[in-house]
Formats: C-alpha cells, structure tokens, sequence
C-alpha cells in the first residue's frame, strides 16, 4: 500500500476519494470508515490496521 504508517488528514482522504473539499462536521467519511472496519478488522471496536488519530485523521497500519 502507498501511505502504509502515513497519518492522512480527514480533508486529504475526503479529496483523494470523492474529489470534493471536506466540510467540517461531515460524518460521511466516519461511517466510510466503520464500514471499512467492520470489513477487515477482527475487533472493530478495537481497530489494529485503521487507526484513529483524535483531531487529525486516520492511519493505516498493514
């Protein structure tokens, strides 16, 4: 993977995925998110692979 270890802001993800600029407040990517959790994640509510990072955005570990 490209960004493996890399923190990627919410507004970086929103633009990379729907070519829009991210709106604070926008629950969308969130739920993109758990969706994608629920799909590889063993504990999703204990995610190893996608990582919160509070106030930044999400990292990758793989």
């Amino acid at each position: 993977m490209k960004n493996v270890n890399r923190t990627l802001t919410k507004e970086q993800i929103f633009e990379a995925v729907w070519n829009e600029t991210y709106i604070e407040g926008d629950k969308s990517l969130m739920v993109h998110i758990r969706h994608l959790r629920e799909k590889i994640e063993r504990n999703p509510s204990n995610p190893q692979i996608i990582e919160t990072i509070r106030g930044i955005g999400y990292r990758c570990k793989a």
